[in-house]
């Protein structure tokens, strides 16, 4: 500094016009004049210093500027381009420095500087410092440092003009060479020393050039006070880009191309020439030289003027740079960040000017990596291995987000650096892409075809961020747009704040209830509670009904829970824990489409080894379960299903997992969609790997569970143990265990698991074999593929014989989805009121042969019947009202069967037989008279009848007409044209079961019901007195009887007589009690009592048959 004051310097120039000469001169900047002043009282006089007259220059000016002749003009005229300055000779070059270092560093210039800007140096405390002060030269430099604050405006010409010339040369700015010269020399940016003979010295400026680089490479390189000097002259730069002489050089010609209708000055050039920096027509030096004042700007955002001046008053309003703190800081992230935040809290940008360069700032550091210089330097060696060919476009950044998920990367290596890693998140804070999708080029230009496809509508930017995301299933959804959208989504996820709409619905909830901060940015330095935990927080809170939220909070959260499971690059939580895993049981699968590794590990749950993750993927399940929208499978191919067959509930705004139950109702619906059948079927069959993977089943029986399964795990497991309660109960006439609320839910998950074979993991491996030889053609679904193993019951293998036979017992006691589907309008018809399977089917089976009964169901309560007569089991009603009669009479039987094997009808027909002599009690009476009456109507509930005569049926048993075959068997049994005992046997059973009441012959009730009304009106009913009265009135009124009666009655009394004859009674007992039980006792007995009559009477008639005794041999 000592050398750049000296007032006594040689004659720098050479030619007259040194410092000394300039002694006696006065400086007036509008003339161009150097007035000689005189002593006290002499005239004034002017010299006149023009460069074009100065023999170093003449031929430069003569060549290059011929029509200037004003010196500024000239100067601005040698120095428009650099090669034009590099053209001018060394001597005229060094005459044009001590030109300008004249103007700024002499006295007298400072003298002109005061004239022409007195007003404003008064106003500028520094600037009237120096005015008073000893040191000379820095007026000039001082009223430029703070030109913003200069209102005259013949001094703002005036310093126009200066500024030109002192950014030419470091050594010309203020303070500049004092705080800098470590820095200076450390970086070998320039010379301190005074030697000005054999250098250029106004291209100094490179000086300035050096340390920017330097300092866009990194932000600490200088030292504070030189790194604050530098700044301020890159801010001053700022309002005209001649004043940066390397970069009017560099873009002299773009601006020409792309500008040349923008007036200079207020940055506006600048501002034109970023517009098009990721043009291709833009020159390789120009976009390197504006991409370096990028990078500073990212220091200090006053660099940026445009910007600057549109977002000044926000920037103090809301403290942005620090100014009420002792930090002040001008960074543009920092500036960026508070404004964002002002606009997150509802504040509102006092110009629409700010906001639209916020716009194409944040549009700028997405699309060009180069102005930001934490990315150039964190991330320099993952863009020159991995990104090095990307160029710019925002596809370099798109390249690094992509790095940064390591499932991208082979092996799953980290490929990226923990400060790369830091620096592209806070880039993508700054640019807040999720706000406004247009800040990101390389997504807008990737995705433009299905924006306009399925996006047209959106409001706003922001949303139709939302609306590609939420369509990123869609078959209209390209390659390119889905892998830009996950790149730039894997970072939104992992924190709450970059989400916003998310943001704007809930943060007041997320810093109430999950320690968010009450500002939207926060360093991660200071950030009490990590960006990616709050979400997890809130949504588990949700989820727990713990906490109270807008329904708009409720909808976001739900969109993003949506969001998070298409894909695991979404789940950050997921992505963590599960990589390991995902690599091991998903990387071989070539199938695999982007997005269905969360499906994978569903699939595999049971095969997952780390825990956090096993635990993460059953939350995930339980959610989906909760939530169908957030299944991708359905989502993605029952949205219009739900519309179809369940907007009813979508109108109510039921739950989801109503929805949900509805779908699943509607499976085998044959207007569903295949893919929406097989999506549905997917998700019961991951719900089956643990009882919580339901979420309506959790809620309804987590106590039960607790209480009596609380060993069993999978959903499987849970059902089974569940339903034996139920069934045990409902068998033995308990108390139930299990609540109502479980046992309507467990109803639905064994309708459920009736539905497919593949919901039944333990049917389906114990009958695989039987499936492949009876039904290999049969469709999964509908039951279809149940129905024909019981068609095949008698030829299963021993193992799907027994676990087909466990699962009837649950269907018959518990849900029966058979009867569900088929009998659905008449249940509600005619036992809405009905609650249990047991009283719904007992309910239809007297409402089955109305005259509008629906004929599919009329047929399966048939067939429910038939295989009810089978085994006394499947009827829970049967069982309980006869669980003592069983045991007393049918002993030999329950010894000998095996568990879960069918009876065939055995205990059944030995109820029957127990009946027809009136041994069974009342309770059990009742409910076997019923199967009997069920018989009499279809040979084929009467299984064991079936069985023994088969040999003697020529009929087709399904073709055959009520009663048909039994009246046919009755007849070849009077009639003598039976042959096999056995089956004489049980048809004799058979006739003398129908000794017991008329309702149990349907043929004779139908035919005598015209005499009953005549002659047994005023008869109670039951205990066989209606028979009794029938058989009365044959004896005492036969002619009285209509034929039909007359005819069946008399039929059935000779049967009853030969049946007697056939099948015997067995013992004493059984006599007597088939004579005093019997409705022609009253004859049984006439005819006993006769017989015993006579014996008496011919016994003393005769006297005594044998021989006497002698006495004598008595008394021996």
């Amino acid at each position: 500094m000592k050398n750049l004051n000296s007032r006594n310097r040689p004659n720098e120039a050479g030619n007259g016009y040194g410092a000394k000469d300039f002694t006696s001169f006065k400086f007036n900047p509008n003339a161009q004049q150097v007035i000689k002043k005189g002593g006290a009282g002499r005239r004034k006089g002017v010299h006149q210093m023009k460069i074009s007259e100065m023999p170093e220059c003449q031929e430069d000016v003569q060549k290059y500027c011929h029509t200037k002749q004003n010196n500024f003009a000239i100067l601005d005229c040698l120095q428009s381009d650099l090669q034009m300055e590099q053209s001018v000779s060394v001597p005229c070059q060094h005459v044009l420095w001590v030109y300008k270092r004249n103007l700024t560093m002499d006295s007298r210039f400072d003298l002109a500087s005061k004239e022409v800007c007195d007003s404003d140096i008064n106003k500028i405390d520094e600037c009237r410092e120096l005015k008073n002060g000893a040191e000379t030269g820095f007026v000039i430099p001082c009223l430029i440092e703070n030109i913003e604050n200069v209102t005259a405006k013949t001094c703002q010409q005036y310093l126009a003009k200066m500024a030109t010339i002192v950014f030419s040369d470091y050594r010309l700015v203020h303070k500049f060479v004092g705080h800098c010269k470590n820095d200076i020399e450390k970086y070998h940016c320039g010379r301190l020393d005074s030697g000005f003979e054999n250098e250029a010295m106004h291209n100094q400026g490179k000086t300035i050039d050096c340390l920017a680089k330097h300092m866009s490479r990194k932000s600490d390189a200088l030292e504070k006070p030189c790194k604050k000097q530098l700044l301020r002259t890159l801010e001053l730069q700022s309002d005209d880009f001649h004043l940066d002489r390397k970069l009017y050089y560099a873009c002299h010609e773009d601006r020409e191309h792309f500008c040349k209708d923008i007036i200079s000055g207020g940055g506006k050039i600048y501002d034109c020439l970023y517009l098009h920096l990721s043009s291709k027509e833009m020159s390789t030096k120009c976009r390197e030289r504006l991409e370096l004042r990028q990078r500073l700007i990212a220091e200090d955002v006053k660099i940026d003027k445009i910007f600057y001046i549109a977002c000044r008053d926000d920037i103090e309003k809301n403290d942005c740079s620090g100014t009420e703190s002792s930090n002040h800081d001008l960074k543009r992230a920092t500036i960026l960040l508070c404004l964002e935040t002002a606009v997150k809290k509802g504040k509102k940008i006092s110009k629409c000017d700010c906001i639209e360069e916020m716009k194409q700032v944040r549009s700028n550091i997405m699309e060009d990596f180069n102005i930001n210089p934490d990315i150039l330097v964190g991330c320099k060696n993952e863009i020159d291995e991995h990104c090095s060919d990307r160029g710019i476009n925002g596809q370099t950044i798109h390249c690094l987000m992509s790095l940064a998920n390591v499932k991208n990367n082979a092996n799953n290596q980290e490929l990226m650096g923990t400060e790369c890693k830091a620096a592209l998140r806070t880039l993508i804070e700054e640019a807040d892409v999720a706000s406004d999708i247009s800040i990101d080029k390389a997504i807008l230009k990737a995705c433009k075809p299905v924006i306009k496809t399925l996006c047209s509508d959106e409001e706003d930017d922001g949303s139709i961020m939302n609306c590609l995301m939420e369509n990123i299933d869609d078959d209209e959804m390209t390659n390119k747009c889905e892998e830009r959208l996950i790149e730039i989504q894997y970072f939104i996820v992992r924190d709450f704040r970059l989400d916003a709409k998310l943001y704007r619905k809930c943060r007041k909830f997320a810093k109430k209830y999950c320690k968010m901060p009450g500002t939207w940015w926060v360093s991660s330095n200071e950030h009490p509670q990590k960006p990616k935990i709050i979400f997890a927080c809130l949504y588990r809170k949700l989820q727990q009904k713990k906490i109270k939220v807008t329904r708009g909070c409720r909808h976001e959260v739900r969109r993003v829970m949506r969001e998070r499971a298409k894909s695991v690059d979404l789940a950050p939580e997921i992505e963590e824990s599960c990589l390991k895993d995902l690599g091991r049981l998903c990387s071989d699968k070539a199938d695999l489409e982007h997005g269905e590794e969360m499906v994978c590990l569903q699939d595999n749950y049971d095969e997952i080894q780390n825990e956090e993750c096993k635990k993460q993927i059953g939350e995930l399940t339980e959610d989906e379960d909760e939530d169908y929208t957030i299944d991708t499978k359905i989502m993605k191919a029952c949205t219009p299903m739900i519309k179809n067959f369940c907007n009813n509930l979508l109108e109510q705004d039921s739950e989801p997992a109503d929805v949900l139950e509805c779908l699943i109702e509607h499976k085998q619906n044959s207007k569903m969609d295949s893919k929406c059948a097989a999506g549905i079927e997917h998700h019961q069959l991951i719900s089956l790997k643990h009882f919580k993977f339901n979420h309506k089943f959790k809620e309804s029986c987590q106590a039960d569970v607790k209480k009596y399964c609380e060993r069993k795990k999978t959903k499987f497991e849970v059902v089974s143990c569940l339903s034996e309660h139920v069934r045990n109960d409902t068998l033995f006439d308990k108390t139930q265990r299990i609540s109502k609320k479980c046992r309507k839910q467990l109803r639905v998950e064994l309708l459920q698991r009736e539905e497919s074979i593949t919901l039944d993991p333990v049917l389906s491996e114990k009958c695989k074999s039987d499936v492949l030889n009876f039904c290999k053609d049969v469709q999964a679904g509908n039951s279809e593929v149940i129905k024909c193993l019981k068609r095949h019951q008698q030829q299963l293998s021993d193992s799907c014989h027994k676990i087909m036979f466990k699962r009837q017992r649950d269907q018959f006691a518990i849900a029966d989805y058979g009867l569900a589907t088929a009998c659905k309008r008449m249940i509600e018809e005619h036992c809405a009121d009905k609650e249990t399977e047991v009283d719904i089917l007992e309910c239809l089976k007297r409402s089955k042969n109305d005259a509008n009964f629906d004929n599919t169901c009329r047929t399966v309560i048939l067939r429910r019947q038939i295989s009810q007569s089978k085994d006394y089991r499947l009827n829970p009603q049967l069982s309980k009202m006869c669980q003592n009669d069983i045991p007393k009479f049918c002993r030999s039987i329950l010894d000998s069967a095996k568990n879960d094997e069918a009876l065939e009808g055995k205990v059944i027909n030995c109820l029957k037989h127990q009946y027809a002599i009136k041994r069974l009690s009342k309770e059990c009476a009742y409910e076997v008279g019923d199967r009997v009456k069920e018989a009499a109507s279809d040979i084929r509930m009467a299984p064991q009848l079936t069985i023994i005569c088969k040999s003697e049926v020529s009929y087709r048993l399904a073709e055959a007409s009520p009663g048909q075959i039994q009246e046919c068997l009755k007849k070849n049994l009077l009639d003598r044209k039976l042959s096999d005992k056995a089956c004489m046997k049980e048809v004799a059973y058979l006739i003398e079961e129908g000794q017991i009441d008329v309702n149990v012959d349907p043929l004779l009730n139908d035919a005598c019901q015209l005499d009953i009304v005549q002659f047994c009106r005023n008869v109670e009913i039951g205990e066989g007195k209606i028979m009794s009265c029938l058989l009365s009135a044959l004896e005492d009124s036969p002619t009285k009887l209509h034929p039909k009666c007359h005819k069946l009655l008399s039929n059935r009394k000779q049967m009853w007589e030969y049946a007697a004859q056939v099948a015997p009674p067995e013992s004493f007992q059984e006599v007597y009690e088939s004579i005093t039980q019997s409705p022609a006792k009253t004859y049984f007995l006439g005819v006993l009592a006769a017989v015993v009559a006579l014996i008496f009477i011919i016994g003393i008639s005769c006297g005594r048959v044998t021989k006497r005794v002698r006495a004598e041999l008595k008394n021996r």
